[in-house]
């Protein structure tokens, strides 16, 4: 892709891209800002102007989502990873409890079936 129509995406996907990036946590932010610097030094150095115009607009749009996250107290997105982990956090915790139900039928069961033999024991004596 041409880097004409990367800037002209990221120009008219700006509030989209902004929005976006308000989701992510800060300090992947502030990753994406120092490598964007890096970038641009590098392509200073080449003088390389079509993509130190294309990182200016990416970085503007950096420090605006970053702005707006701070302004509107926006939450981070949590990532799949994190999803995953939370749902299997919650399917333990939920075996967990059937197997502690479980337990305690079982221990139930066994106190009922001796006080049963116990009472069986008494009739048997009567006869």
């Amino acid at each position: 892709m041409s880097k004409d129509v990367r800037l002209k995406e990221a120009i008219d996907n700006a509030e989209a891209n902004i929005l976006f990036l308000a989701g992510l946590p800060d300090k992947e932010l502030s990753n994406r800002l120092d490598i964007i610097h890096i970038q641009m030094e590098i392509a200073e150095q080449k003088n390389n102007t079509d993509s130190l115009e294309l990182l200016e607009v990416w970085r503007s749009q950096l420090i605006e989502a970053r702005i707006y996250k701070a302004e509107n107290e926006i939450t981070d997105t949590p990532n799949e990873i994190e999803l995953a982990v939370a749902d299997i956090e919650t399917a333990v915790a939920k075996t967990e409890e059937r197997q502690e139900i479980v337990e305690n039928i079982q221990t139930y069961q066994k106190v009922y079936k001796q006080k049963v033999k116990e009472d069986n024991s008494g009739q048997m004596n009567l006869f």
